[in-house]
């Protein structure tokens, strides 16, 4: 972990704009560089105007009108978009990590709130469930702040809260939602509440984790995890996960908070970093010309 710090010192004295990319260099089982997902949302058609072919028929296929989710964009379903392609990259390399070290279970996570870890996570796994073959299962354990429903205009309840509070009664499986992506399915967080981090770490939560594995043997599995310098939560699921993505946002997120949560997350599962909300540049628009 020293290698970390020393990269980040080394990066705090240099007058650059994006500190991230050489700290990979120095990071066990990184990839060579941060991927760069630009945090742009989907370009919405103006209320009232009339709808395209391409929009008309992406609200037959998935069951929704994409200009409704200004907010809360899927962006691999956007075709031509630079930002969707960056997910695309970010997805082959989570399933070459797979391929290579059978990381099935990925927590998602960011150094503090609003770096888009949520975000990223959603369409992480929106990005995954596209590929031919590939069955997804993603899981929202922030359960302070649940954010991951709205991505795919479901319901929060019942949701993983309500499970863990339930005793020993109860399916998990009843608590997984569909999504109009047929390959993607969603354990919502449930109940937003005060006591997360003492049901996280119940003998329940550690059993559910080995149950998802067994019931679905052939899914990937990505956890939305609340940021970790604001709540134990992130340090409790660290346990349950074969790999770990950091999310930062370019412009915001401090380099000495990025330091401050990799080293109290004080583990070798972490996989890579995700830049988000950065200027792709002049080499994105090479294909896009």
């Amino acid at each position: 972990m020293s290698r970390v710090f020393e990269a980040l010192e080394k990066a705090s004295k240099e007058k650059t704009a994006v500190p991230i990319e050489p700290m990979a260099e120095h990071v066990p089982n990184m990839p060579k560089s941060a991927v760069p997902v630009n945090g742009i949302g989907i370009d919405h058609a103006p209320v009232g105007r009339r709808r395209s072919w391409r929009e008309t028929t992406e609200e037959f296929l998935f069951g929704r009108d994409l200009r409704s989710y200004k907010s809360y964009p899927i962006i691999p379903l956007e075709k031509g978009s630079p930002a969707a392609e960056q997910y695309k990259i970010l997805r082959e390399q989570v399933r070459k990590l797979r391929a290579t070290s059978n990381a099935r279970v990925i927590s998602v996570t960011s150094p503090i709130k609003s770096d888009g870890k949520s975000m990223v996570a959603a369409n992480l796994a929106a990005a995954l469930a596209l590929e031919y073959g590939d069955q997804v299962l993603l899981l929202d354990c922030d359960l302070r702040n649940p954010q991951v429903h709205q991505y795919f205009n479901i319901s929060r309840n019942p949701g993983l809260a309500d499970y863990l509070s339930a005793g020993n009664n109860g399916n998990f499986v009843n608590y997984i939602q569909k999504t109009s992506l047929g390959a993607l399915q969603v354990l919502p967080a449930g109940k937003a509440t005060g006591v997360s981090s003492e049901l996280l770490a119940t003998d329940k939560m550690r059993n559910l984790i080995d149950e998802i594995r067994l019931k679905f043997p052939n899914h990937q599995i990505i956890i939305d995890s609340p940021p970790i310098l604001s709540t134990p939560d992130p340090l409790i699921l660290a346990n349950h996960v074969d790999g770990i993505i950091m999310v930062i946002r370019a412009r915001k997120t401090p380099r000495d908070c990025l330091a401050e949560a990799v080293k109290t997350l004080n583990s070798n599962k972490i996989m890579g970093v995700v830049l988000n909300g950065t200027e792709l540049g002049i080499t994105s628009k090479y294909y896009y010309y």
